[in-house]
C-alpha cells in the first residue's frame, strides 16, 4: 500500500504538559474494545480505579468534562502507570487521522491541535506531501471507483499545482482554484457564505455547538459583525495569516477532506469548504482566539477552535458542505 502524509507529518510530538490546551478535557473519550478488555485485567489499586470510570465505552468525565485520568499537571495516569502501550486507539493516535482510498492510506494531524497548527504554518514554502510504501492491509475497491478515485486525486493534484505555483500571484491561485475572487458581488447567492460576514456568521450559528468556548468566540464574532450594521466590507482580513500560511492552510484543508467526497458526495462543498474556513479565521482571528495579544498565539488559536467546532462533528461538516456545494 502506498503511504501519503503532509510535509510536516512526522516532526510531531505532543508537548503534554507544556501545551496550554489539552485534549483530555471537552471530548467524550471511546475506548476500543481491546483497551477495555486489557483494563479488567489490571491489578491493584489502579486497576480499580480504571473499572471505576470506564463506562458503556467510554471515561465517564469528570465535571467540567475532564478525563478521570488526567493529573493536576495535564498529564495522563494511565500512561504514567501503565506506559503508551496501555493507551486506547483514540488517545495513543489523536491528533492523527488517516484515509484509506483502496491501495492509497493518507494520514495527517487534526488542526485542533495546536502543535499540528503550529507545525504546518512554520513551513517556508508550499505545502507538500511525502509517500512511501507501508505494510496496511488494502480496502477493495472495484475498478470503476478506482477510475473515479484517480479522477478525484488529479482534480485534487491540479488544487495542489496551482497552490504550490510561487510564480502566480495569490489572488491568481485563489481563482484557478477554487473560482474564488473578492469582493464578491452582493447579488451573488451562491456564493454568498464564502466571505460575506454576516451569511458567514449565519452559517455558523446553525452548527451544534461544542462546548462554552465556541459559544463565547461566536458571541464575539456576532458582536463584530453587527457593530458593523450593514456595512459588510468594514469586516476585513485582520492580517495574522500571511500568504504563504494562508496557502498552505488551504491546501491541507483541501488534502484532508475534498477527496472524501468518493464516498460522500459534496465535491464542490468540499473544495469550497476550505475557503470558508479560511476566510472566517482570517476575517475573525481575534474574536475567534479571546483575550491573547500574542499574534502567533492568535491564530493557531483561531484555527483550533474553528477545526474542533467544525472538523470534528459530522453533522456541522455535512451542513457546512452541503449549504456550500454548488
Amino acid at each position: 500500500m502506498i503511504l501519503r502524509k503532509p510535509d510536516f507529518y512526522d516532526y510531531f510530538k505532543c508537548t503534554a504538559s507544556k501545551c496550554t490546551d489539552t485534549c483530555c478535557i471537552g471530548w467524550e473519550i471511546d475506548i476500543d474494545t481491546a483497551s477495555q478488555e486489557a483494563y479488567r485485567k489490571v491489578a491493584g489499586i489502579f486497576g480499580d480505579k480504571l473499572r471505576l470510570n470506564v463506562e458503556d465505552g467510554h471515561f465517564k468525565l469528570l465535571p467540567h468534562d475532564r478525563c478521570p485520568f488526567l493529573d493536576k499537571d495535564n498529564l495522563c495516569e494511565i500512561y504514567r502507570n501503565l506506559g503508551e502501550c496501555a493507551l486506547c486507539d483514540i488517545c495513543r493516535e489523536h491528533p492523527r487521522f488517516v484515509e484509506v482510498y483502496g491501495d492509497i492510506m493518507e494520514r495527517g494531524l487534526g488542526l485542533c491541535c495546536e502543535e499540528a497548527a503550529r507545525l504546518l504554518f512554520q513551513g517556508s514554502g508550499p505545502l507538500t506531501f511525502v509517500t512511501e510504501e507501508c505494510d496496511e492491509p488494502e480496502d477493495e475497491l472495484g475498478e470503476d471507483d478506482i477510475e473515479i478515485r484517480n479522477q478525484v486525486f488529479y482534480e485534487r493534484e491540479t488544487i495542489f499545482n496551482i497552490l504550490a505555483d510561487t510564480r502566480k500571484p495569490f489572488g491568481n491561485k485563489l481563482y484557478e482554484a477554487f473560482g474564488y475572487t473578492e469582493p464578491i458581488d452582493s447579488d451573488s447567492k451562491s456564493i454568498a457564505p464564502l466571505n460575506r460576514a454576516r451569511q458567514m456568521v449565519e452559517l455558523l450559528a446553525q452548527t451544534e455547538s461544542f462546548g462554552t468556548a465556541w459559544d463565547n468566540a461566536l458571541t464575539r464574532i456576532k458582536a463584530s459583525v453587527d457593530a458593523t450594521a450593514n456595512d459588510t466590507t468594514a469586516i476585513c482580513d485582520q492580517g495574522y495569516f500571511s500568504k504563504n500560511e494562508s496557502t498552505r492552510l488551504l491546501a491541507y484543508l483541501v488534502y484532508r477532506h475534498y477527496a472524501k467526497c468518493l464516498f460522500e458526495g459534496h465535491a464542490d462543498g468540499k473544495r469550497n469548504f476550505a475557503i470558508f474556513f479560511w476566510n472566517v479565521a482570517r476575517f475573525f482571528t481575534r474574536e475567534l482566539a479571546g483575550s491573547t495579544t500574542d499574534s502567533v498565539i492568535a491564530k493557531i488559536n483561531a484555527i483550533k477552535i474553528l477545526s474542533r467546532q467544525l472538523e470534528y462533528s459530522e453533522e456541522n461538516m455535512d451542513l457546512i458542505e452541503t449549504a456550500l456545494d454548488e
